[in-house]
């Protein structure tokens, strides 16, 4: 089983990475991180060094994401990625170029969510994914 995490930083993306790794490990597959930054945001923005500290911030959450894979990926193949662009776009060309099986989502990403409500329904860890407040979408009904 091929999961992807969509990773924004935040609690749940934070959870979503350690349960996708758990489930990897469980299922003898792999783990696949991606982290966007939304270069987009900041045309025709005037706030001096917005997007310097943005990106700060970005890449401390990457950091991040590598400090949870190191910690709690032992015997897990995981991948951390990053690209900059439209979070949406990139997350789901992502995932359908790399072929995952399962998309993690947290609620930053609830337009895909809401885009591929099917996806979610066919994916058989939504359930558990929605306690940590979790979209897990079945990448191969997007």
């Amino acid at each position: 089983m091929k999961i992807m995490v969509a990773y924004d930083g935040t609690m749940q993306a934070k959870e979503a990475l350690v349960y996708g790794m758990e489930k990897a490990r469980e299922k003898g597959g792999e783990v696949l991180a991606l982290h966007v930054f939304n270069n987009g945001m900041f045309l025709d923005y005037d706030v001096i060094d917005a997007e310097a500290q943005a990106r700060s911030e970005a890449a401390r959450f990457v950091e991040e994401a590598r400090a949870i894979i190191r910690e709690k990926g032992d015997g897990v193949r995981a991948s951390l990625f990053t690209t900059d662009g439209d979070p949406e776009t990139e997350v789901v060309g992502f995932a359908k170029e790399k072929k995952v099986d399962v998309l993690l989502c947290p609620p930053k990403f609830k337009s895909i969510v809401s885009r591929y409500r099917k996806a979610q329904e066919a994916s058989e860890l939504a359930g558990e994914a929605a306690k940590m407040n979790v979209a897990a979408l079945s990448a191969k009904a997007m």
